[in-house]
């Protein structure tokens, strides 16, 4: 029996005899490499990939800040209303057809935007509880995408421009709000946001009746006054009276100036349309010269 059962000594045993003495556990087992190389090979690709579309999507945000940036005109300005020195600035927007109006700074910001598709004027103002809107004059505004801003000096920042009034006109907020904002442009709400919207209404002082306008003969007179100042310039420019009718810039004016309108609530009386207000507050807006208005925004100078 001691022949069959001969033992081995661990120290003279070879590899292959050092299994038998392994616990099953502890069995040398093949490692295979192929499915990390599998990952690896995926989270290469993964990599890449988000590393393209980040690419793409800053060139696609480049290509629209930068077309967009052509078609929005920019303009600072100081003014003196009530013999305080306000900060104000004007935003033309051609490719969406609108005007945007500051003035003032933090809770005396009033912010004024013209929606020339709609023919809507949105108002608001920094800490108040309510939108304003009233009607305008549908336009369009020219491109400015030909405008060369490397170029542009503005005269109107080494000035304070005098603000003018129309004091016999009061802008006065209707007693309910707008209960349908379907036909408002999305440029209007995102002034308004949240607050609700209330339509102004013109109230003119008793001793004064509105003024009646005849489009026809100011467009003529000042289509005379504007062939005259531009006669033997090169390259005489044709201002369409329209945009001097419309209130986008003054074709008789030869500097500019900011025009101030008065907003307030109504208190009480309303047959007929209340004379009686208060907490009236201001919102101005330049007003420039047609011909320098057009040749500023068209590049010509």
């Amino acid at each position: 029996m001691a022949g069959n059962s001969e033992k081995v000594p661990i120290a003279s045993a070879g590899p292959e005899d050092l299994q038998h003495f392994m616990p099953p556990a502890y069995s040398a087992v093949a490692v295979k490499p192929a499915a990390t190389g599998r990952l690896l090979k995926a989270g290469i690709a993964v990599l890449i990939a988000g590393a393209f579309l980040l690419l793409l999507g800053a060139v696609g945000a480049f290509y629209f800040w930068n077309h967009n940036d052509k078609h929005i005109y920019n303009v600072h300005y100081s003014m003196s209303i009530n013999g305080k020195v306000e900060e104000g600035t004007m935003e033309i927007d051609s490719a969406n057809n609108m005007e945007r109006f500051s003035t003032g700074s933090g809770a005396d910001e009033a912010v004024e935007v013209h929606d020339f598709e709609i023919g809507i004027t949105g108002i608001r103002f920094s800490g108040g509880e309510k939108c304003y809107i009233k009607t305008q004059v549908k336009a369009r505004l020219p491109d400015v995408e030909a405008l060369n801003k490397d170029s542009m000096t503005f005269d109107l920042e080494d000035e304070v421009m005098p603000a003018k009034f129309e004091d016999d006109l009061i802008w006065v907020a209707a007693g309910t709000p707008l209960s349908d904002s379907g036909f408002l442009s999305n440029k209007i709400k995102d002034l308004c946001g949240d607050l609700p919207i209330f339509w102004l209404r013109p109230t003119y002082s008793p001793s004064k009746q509105p003024h009646i306008f005849s489009p026809r003969r100011r467009r003529f007179s000042t289509t005379r006054k504007t062939q005259r100042g531009l006669e033997g310039e090169e390259g005489a420019m044709n201002i369409d009276p329209m945009l001097d009718h419309q209130g986008v810039c003054c074709n008789e004016c030869r500097r500019s100036y900011t025009h101030c309108q008065r907003i307030c609530e109504p208190l009480g009386g309303y047959q007929p349309w209340p004379y009686h207000y208060q907490g009236c507050r201001v919102v101005c807006r330049v007003i420039m010269p047609c011909n320098w208005w057009v040749a500023r925004i068209l590049g010509l100078v």
